[in-house]
């Protein structure tokens, strides 16, 4: 089965528009290397792997699916946030994702290296400030997604941050059927 085009699948250059995020402990090269070959997007878990081990997980992705089209989630408050900043830089990857994310300043430097900025946020307020810092684009997620990023369920906070923001709107948590 194909599905058509969208914005969103068109800007990270997948088949699918099936976003697999970056599960703590979870998404390795391994389930990286599996999603982008199964045609969807894939994220490293950059904020619960090992600084010592992130560059070469990112050159397994790479070597295993002959680019760089994937991404790197990680927060500002770990320890080797600028690692992972100048590592999504250095090796051009497609996208970079975050919860606490990154100052305006930062943001700019991932969009003058062609690395989209997609935070996951919990609020229509934090989708908002997200937009006026330069997200490209938006990953809700509901109390009921796991990502710990606040008590609005998906089923309030999608129409309203669809309502809100003109970038693709990414769904996270809580869905049973498409």
């Amino acid at each position: 089965m194909t599905l058509p085009k969208t914005r969103l699948t068109e800007a990270l250059g997948c088949r699918y528009p099936i976003i697999q995020t970056a599960m703590g402990w979870v998404s390795d090269a391994n389930l990286v290397i599996a999603t982008t070959n199964a045609g969807g997007f894939g994220f490293l878990a950059g904020a619960t792997i090992d600084a010592a081990d992130l560059e070469g997980e990112i050159e397994r992705v790479i070597s295993s699916t002959g680019g760089s089209n994937f991404g790197l989630n990680f927060h500002m408050f770990q320890e080797n946030a600028q690692q992972c900043v100048d590592l999504a830089i250095k090796y051009r990857l497609k996208a970079v994702s975050y919860g606490r994310g990154p100052d305006k300043e930062t943001i700019s430097r991932f969009k003058e290296a062609g690395v989209l900025c997609i935070p996951t946020v919990g609020a229509l307020k934090h989708a908002v400030k997200a937009i006026e810092l330069g997200a490209d684009m938006i990953t809700i997620q509901g109390a009921e997604g796991g990502g710990h990023t606040g008590g609005v369920p998906s089923t309030i906070l999608l129409p309203q941050v669809l309502d809100a923001v003109s970038v693709p709107v990414i769904a996270a948590g809580g869905y049973s059927t498409g």
